[in-house]
């Protein structure tokens, strides 16, 4: 425990990121006694460092439309250091999180990364909260097309009801030529999105038309 304490204390000095420890008996013999499971050894165990939180201001948030359609809050970081890298944006998740949460625009929050890697907002700070913020709704209509936006039956997310939504276009055929799905080389999201404005791609079809 000491030594799990010690590397714990000098994680972010060193040169490498780092999320946990491994204590592993060091006995050769005593480890084939205590043999294996299926999957891993019974004589190691891992121990996860809690993520690193720091303080940072939603500068705004916006939303993003997804491949499918669903409407996602992003909240706009004044960007902060964190787990070894620069963060400026998080995933707000839904209206609900939002709410829960009751993230403002100007809030002061404290962010952190889900196993050090996505970047989350963890609470907000309420008593940095300026004066004259106001809770955060998302839209109504799409933001790219307009389309009239509807909440799912049975769940918490916000969905374009847009049949010609520029960006459910966009992402739905830059996923299918990705690596993911039909691996077509050099065939990247900037370069959907040129083909779709310039009016030579509607639909995944229209590329081997093309």
């Amino acid at each position: 425990w000491n030594a799990i304490c010690a590397i714990g204390d000098v994680r972010w000095s060193l040169d490498y990121g780092l999320d946990g420890a491994v204590v592993k008996v060091n006995d050769l013999e005593q480890r084939r006694s205590l043999g294996m499971t299926s999957k891993v050894p019974r004589w190691a165990t891992a121990y996860k460092y809690p993520p690193e939180q720091k303080e940072t201001v939603v500068e705004d948030i916006t939303v993003q439309v997804g491949r499918t359609g669903r409407i996602t809050p992003l909240a706009i970081l004044a960007p902060v250091r964190l787990a070894e890298t620069t963060v400026s944006r998080a995933t707000l998740h839904n209206q609900d999180y939002i709410n829960e949460k009751d993230v403002r625009v100007g809030d002061t929050v404290i962010v952190q990364k889900a196993g050090d890697i996505i970047p989350e907002v963890l609470m907000v700070v309420k008593e940095k909260r300026p004066e004259g913020t106001v809770p955060y709704e998302l839209p109504t209509t799409c933001p790219i097309c307009g389309a009239p936006v509807e909440r799912e039956a049975d769940g918490a997310h916000m969905h374009c009801t847009g049949d010609e939504c520029y960006a459910k276009d966009s992402r739905s055929i830059a996923y299918f030529v990705s690596k993911d799905a039909m691996n077509m080389e050099g065939f990247g999201p900037s370069a959907v999105e040129a083909l779709i404005s310039e009016g030579y791609i509607k639909s995944i079809a229209d590329i081997y038309q093309l």
